[in-house]
């Protein structure tokens, strides 16, 4: 679907006379970019000429060499080979005399002479090329012997050209798949019959009868074709690089001169001309036909030469032809593409005023760029590219046109409204001449095209749908060549743009000037000499114009990246400004409009170079490109990883990049593609994107980025029934129909039930409904954000339609619409199947075969059995037996069980449908109405199902059966250890006994004598019951608070000073002794106790000490020592391909010595097992590994920064009951003792809280042997260790 515009165009004069008609060479050198040219004049001189050596003009070629020919008899064609040498640095030249000379710009340039002849073959040399890296060249002398010579000209091999053997790859036939027993297609089983007389084969009488050489692209075979004698035929022959024949090719009637070799290898190219047509043929390297396709010549013609590109993706043809209007022949050359097994003619270089082209070569290394040398004196440059040749309008009346040139023909194709494939195509539009450059009109529509021939810019109107004639508007002729205009109409037009009406605007290069020349063409499509011409000097060199049908930006690129503004205005000439650079020459750009609003739209200029770099003004947007394509408000692009990205229009400049996100699934940015896929149109209409695969098949996409902009256009525009159509079809979720905008779903729900009147369509729709927004889940990277979202409550969202689209649906009438208000009712959250079923006991009472069609769709969206369960819930038996049949249950299964409900009391019958459909809530509730002799019965289903505060509720005011629950609800409570609420229970119950003992156990000591109290207890009982609580605080711990109860209940004072000094409260143990005037206790009990608490404290002391010196001194060790990496081993070819291990074999076991293995070990199970609970139990065992941090393990380092953080946090709270410890030894002339502990504590501190920082860095955790793949892959990032806070108390006493 591409065709070959020219893009840049560069004409210079080598100031000599006309020259000779015989063939011109030109060699270029890539690294200089010198070109080289080497031609005969007129008076029998070899001249050679190169650009580089005028300090003035660049460009200009300077004469280096004349070399005088020796024999007159090769004055026309004497030159046989002419090349660069990019090793030596020196232009190599053949002459069929035998010379070999090398000519040196380097030489000239020191004054000496440019020219050296290396040597002379004495026969003479009648064909001679070099291999592609120039280390070998092959030459035919004249006594038809194969010379091959090294870059020294040191003679490798010599052998006859022509010989009877085939060569060493000659096919034998072994007795099958020969030509009688292959397929022959349309031609029938005859021609399997057919025999070919190959004695009656002749020549062509357009054969030079000279021979050729072709290399392969990569330097290991090259061919020969020649004469030969021996068959009186010409023939190719295929050597390898080391001169040894390997095939020969198979006879060709009437094969010609031409010869080349594709550099991909693949196909030699000749030609062939038959009586009634004439054919490029190809053969493989075997020597057997490939194909060919016919020349589109009908006149007098005649093959000069082909030759392929260097990417082996054109072939040049050059071929001398009758002119149609002068009636003279003409030399001249075409480029021939191939796709889907189809050669199109992509371009057809004529020169003007009859000139011919004597010489012609491709670029070494750029594809698409052609050197021309012609009669005149004259050296044209020509680059091409590859381009997509449509309008470049963006609004939905565009029909999306593909224009492709083929010869004389224009075959389109409206991507719109056909998808034809290539290369057929939907219109076939013939034109007077070979097609140049076509372009399309300015009117949005793409459906008026001008067509640029060689002669003429012809006009047509193309029908929108491509079901109307084409019709040719105008023709318009080419503007005459005069004095004043010669120095640029003689040359080609390109870069045609249709900027108005009736004006062209289109490049061409000036020779006199050395520049481009801007041209403005003016004209009436009735007139058909009506072109007048107006041009502008542009002061660069033009690789690129473009112009935007919809902005009207008509903008031109330099070879450098300069893009200029053009603006046309009212004036004699247009005003040209720069506008930006891109960092690089773009081959292709345009323009769009960036921004949020209207208002505030910002051109930018997008440039895509060679090199897979897409640019937006200077910026880079992505690297990897390979097309891209502007459609509406989107940028859409490929890429080399086979990926097509879109980029939104509606955004600013700074947002306007890809996202560094990886895309997922539902990512409408990125879309993967089949590799090499490239864009061909982004239709406007449609929300398709048309791309072509490397083979040349076509392949229609609609990207989700263009979709959904579709949908979200037609929901704001309240076409509802466009979009709902668009989401089902490219499979979108219906819940955006919503999601969008919510507000206005609501307000316009009548419309969207109008549009989508179809009961399959609404139901589709309601079975889609989420709580879920779809705009910031799945399709979230749009970044649209409605305000009307703001209020939306998405865990109602599914009702809330459900019900608006119901009140609708039945004010429209139930009776149409009856299964999509079901749909509402299964689709509520929960499921509403109550009301459906009521809905549907209604519908029974009028028309019975209506509900059970309703009721068939009801069971078809929901489970049978749940509909089941909800009818028999509804204590409803006809429609339970309607439910059951139409759900074909087994009446046996049902039958008995309602037989059964049917013989029972109401409430009961209820209380068992309740108690089967297990609401066992609402079965107790029915169990209470039938009946209080049914008493019993409920408190056992009560204690069955833990129902105590639904039985209080029901009961709350029938005293007798209250109390009776409350018992047993205590009990229960009691049963469960919860006895503080059993005791609530039971106070409820007026059981005081079983809440004290209720109390008691829950250790709530102000409730229990509360209640002795009440219960009028002696002294007696409640000392009992204080000791008793006495002894449950000492066990909890709760010393305070038995101290309280001693004092207080029990009357036991040395008790509560000694539970006082347990609890380490010695201040109040004191104030106790003396409140209670018992200063014996201080004696007795205070300063044992003291003693007791003093020692306990410096043991403990010591023991933080050596934990802290021995932790602290092995995580030093283990920092300071890492183990050293596993050594890798090289790797053992022999163990490479081997089958020897069992499937149950560890991998890491047996190819531990191919990786850098950590510790993590491998475990891998056996075929067809599957994953059972050992992982876990092993996850679970490795957590007690860690946690108990065994020495020389892994997580040794984990466990030590983790117990030291504990030490710290002990020795921090331990500050404050130091120091009660320290003011209650001091008073009693324990200073010494005081002194010591203040002092081992204080300098305990001082060491442990100038560690922190060197304990508690990042630790590096291991990885755990039961991770995943991707976890264990991944390098865990250093763990952040909470460094513990000491706290700043006052503890020390400063009188110590």
């Amino acid at each position: 679907m591409r065709s070959l515009p020219l893009l840049n165009h560069s004409c210079v004069s080598l100031e000599r006379k006309p020259l000779s008609t015989a063939r011109s060479f030109i060699a270029n050198d890539p690294e200089s970019q010198t070109i080289y040219v080497a031609f005969e004049d007129n008076e029998s001189y070899i001249e050679i000429m190169a650009t580089g050596l005028s300090p003035i003009d660049p460009l200009a070629f300077v004469p280096i060499a004349r070399i005088p020919l020796a024999f007159q008899e090769y004055s026309s064609g004497s030159i046989v080979d002419f090349t660069f040498l990019s090793d030596l640095q020196v232009a190599c030249l053949s002459t069929r005399q035998g010379d070999i000379m090398l000519i040196s710009k380097e030489r000239f340039e020191k004054g000496e002479e440019a020219v050296e002849n290396v040597g002379t073959v004495d026969a003479g040399i009648n064909a001679m090329t070099w291999s592609p890296d120039q280390d070998l060249v092959v030459l035919v002398t004249g006594e038809k012997n194969v010379l091959e010579m090294t870059q020294d000209f040191d003679t490798i091999t010599e052998y006859p050209l022509h010989v009877e053997e085939e060569g060493e790859g000659v096919q034998q036939s072994v007795g099958w798949g020969k030509k009688e027993t292959q397929f022959h297609g349309s031609a029938g089983k005859e021609a399997a019959q057919q025999k070919v007389d190959t004695s009656k084969f002749t020549v062509s009488e357009d054969d030079d009868c000279k021979p050729r050489i072709s290399w392969r692209g990569d330097g290991s075979l090259f061919t020969i074709s020649d004469m030969d004698p021996l068959k009186d035929a010409r023939v190719i022959r295929i050597y390898n690089r080391e001169g040894v024949l390997q095939n020969t090719s198979e006879p060709v009637d009437r094969l010609e001169h031409v010869l080349d070799w594709r550099p991909s290898g693949n196909l030699i190219v000749s030609s062939q001309r038959l009586p009634h047509r004439h054919d490029i043929v190809f053969l493989e390297k075997n020597g057997l036909r490939h194909g060919e396709f016919s020349l589109r010549e009908t006149g007098k013609h005649r093959v000069l030469e082909v030759s392929w590109n260097a990417d082996s993706t054109v072939l040049a043809v050059w071929i001398e032809a009758e002119s149609a209007s002068t009636g003279k022949m003409q030399k001249t050359v075409q480029f021939w593409t191939s796709s889907n097994y189809y050669w199109y003619m992509k371009q057809h270089i004529v020169l003007s005023e009859g000139a011919d082209i004597v010489g012609f070569k491709w670029d070494v290394e750029s594809p698409l760029k052609a050197y021309i040398m012609s009669t005149t004196g004259h050296y044209h440059s020509f680059n091409y590219t590859w381009d997509v040749l449509c309008s470049t309008s963006v609004s939905e009346e565009n029909s999306s046109y593909v224009a492709i040139v083929d010869g004389a023909t224009v075959l389109l194709t409206p991507f719109a409204y056909q998808n034809v494939p290539p290369p057929m195509s939907s219109l076939k539009v013939p034109t007077k001449g070979n097609v140049l450059g076509v372009t399309f009109g300015p009117e949005p529509t793409g459906t008026k095209m001008a067509v640029l021939t060689t002669e003429r810019i012809q006009i047509f109107s193309l029908s929108a749908n491509a079901r109307e004639n084409t019709v040719t508007v105008g023709s318009l002729l080419l503007p005459k060549i005069d004095s004043k205009s010669a120095a640029h109409f003689h040359n080609p037009i390109r870069q045609l743009q249709w900027i108005k009406e009736t004006q062209f605007a289109y490049v061409q290069y000036d020779d006199e000037l050395s520049t481009d020349m801007l041209c403005i063409a003016t004209f009436s499509p009735e007139k058909e000499d009506s072109l007048t011409v107006k041009s502008t000097p542009i002061d660069a060199n033009i690789g690129r114009m473009y112009f935007n049908v919809t902005n009207n930006d008509l903008i031109a690129e330099s070879t450098n990246g300069t893009v200029y503004e053009v603006d046309i205005g009212t004036g004699d000439h247009p005003v040209i400004s720069e506008a930006i650079k891109f960092p690089d020459f773009c081959p292709w750009i345009a323009t769009a409009r960036l921004g949020t609003q209207e208002s505030d739209l910002e051109k930018i200029f997008i440039g895509l170079t060679d090199r897979s770099k897409l640019y937006v003004n200077d910026r880079l947007i992505s690297s990897e490109c390979t097309s891209f394509f502007l459609r509406s408000d989107w940028i859409v692009f490929t890429t080399t990883s086979h990926t097509a990205r879109f980029l939104s229009l509606s955004t600013t400049l700074d947002d306007f990049k890809l996202s560094d996100n990886i895309p997922d699934a539902n990512d409408e940015s990125s879309r993967r593609l089949e590799r090499g896929a490239k864009i061909v149109i982004a239709t406007q209409l449609k929300p398709n994107l048309v791309l072509q695969m490397p083979r040349g098949n076509l392949e229609t996409i609609s990207p989700r980025a263009f979709v959904l902009a579709s949908i979200c256009e037609d929901i704001k525009n309240l076409n509802y029934r466009s979009a709902f159509i668009a989401c089902r079809r490219n499979r979108i979720d219906l819940n955006i129909l919503y999601d969008e905008n919510p507000q206005q779903f609501f307000e316009n729900i009548e419309r969207f039930v109008e549009q989508i009147s179809e009961v399959d369509y609404l139901n589709l729709f309601l079975s889609n409904l989420r709580n879920e927004d779809t705009t910031t889940t799945m399709y979230r990277r749009r970044g649209r954000i409605d305000a009307s979202k703001t209020d939306v409550k998405l865990d109602i969202k599914v009702n809330t339609i459900c019900e608006a689209v119901r009140n609708v649906l039945i004010k429209l009438g139930r009776k149409r619409y009856i299964q999509s208000i079901l749909s509402t009712y299964v689709r509520s959250s929960p499921p509403d199947l109550e009301s459906a079923l009521n809905l549907l006991a209604e519908i029974k009472e009028a028309d019975m075969s209506e509900a059970e069609d309703a009721l068939k769709y009801t069971i078809f969206l929901c489970n049978a059995d749940s509909l089941y369960d909800v009818a028999l819930g509804m204590y409803n038996f006809s429609l339970v037996l309607m439910v059951a049949q139409q759900a074909q249950k087994d009446p046996r299964e049902y039958l008995p069980f309602l037989q059964e409900l049917q013989s029972l009391e109401k409430y009961y019958q209820r209380f068992r449908i309740d108690d089967h459909l297990k609401r066992h809530d609402k079965a107790l509730r029915d169990l209470s109405l039938a009946g209080d002799e049914l008493f019993d019965e409920l408190v056992e289903y009560m204690k069955k199902h833990s129902l105590y505060l639904t039985a209080l509720n029901v009961y709350a005011n029938k005293p007798k059966q209250k109390r009776v629950i409350l018992e047993v609800y205590g009990e229960y409570l009691t049963h469960k250890n919860a006895y503080d609420e059993a005791g609530i229970v039971f106070t409820l119950a007026n059981n005081l006994e079983k809440a004290l003992q209720a109390y008691r156990m829950a250790g709530s000591w102000r409730e229990s004598f509360s209640l002795a109290k009440q219960m009028s207890y002696t002294d007696e009982h409640i000392h009992a019951l204080a000791y008793d609580l006495i002894e449950y605080m000492k066990e909890k711990r709760r010393y305070q608070e038995a101290a309280t109860i001693a004092n207080d209940y029990a009357k036991d004072i040395e008790e509560a000073v000694d539970c006082l000094l347990k609890g380490s409260l010695w201040q109040e143990a004191i104030r106790m002794s003396h409140t209670h005037n018992r200063a014996d206790l201080i004696e007795t009990h205070v300063k044992p106790g003291l003693i007791e608490g003093y020692s306990q404290t410096d043991e403990e002391i010591d023991d933080m000490t050596a934990q802290f010196n021995k932790q602290k001194l092995r995580l030093k060790e283990l920092r300071e020592i890492k183990p050293e990496p596993t050594n890798v081993l090289p790797n053992d070819d022999t163990l490479d391909n081997i089958d020897m291990f069992s499937d149950t074999t560890s991998m890491y076991s047996q190819f531990t010595r191919y990786t850098q293995a950590t510790s993590r070990v491998s475990t891998v199970s056996s075929k067809g097992s599957t994953k059972s609970k050992k992982t876990s139990k092993l996850r679970k065992r490795e957590e007690r590994k860690r946690a108990r941090g065994k020495k020389g393990t892994v997580f040794e380092e984990e466990y030590i920064v983790n117990s030291l953080k504990r030490l710290c946090e002990k020795a921090s709270t331990m500050q404050n009951d130091l120091s009660n410890l320290l003011r209650a030894l001091a008073p009693f002339g324990f200073v010494e003792e005081a002194r010591a502990i203040q002092d081992k504590f204080d300098k305990f501190l001082k060491e442990i809280t100038g560690a922190i920082p060197t304990i508690f860095v990042p630790l590096h955790l291991a990885t755990s042997q039961f991770a995943t793949q991707e976890e264990a892959n991944e390098a865990p990032a250093p763990v952040q260790v909470e460094k513990p806070v000491m706290a700043d108390i006052q503890w020390k006493l400063q009188i110590l």
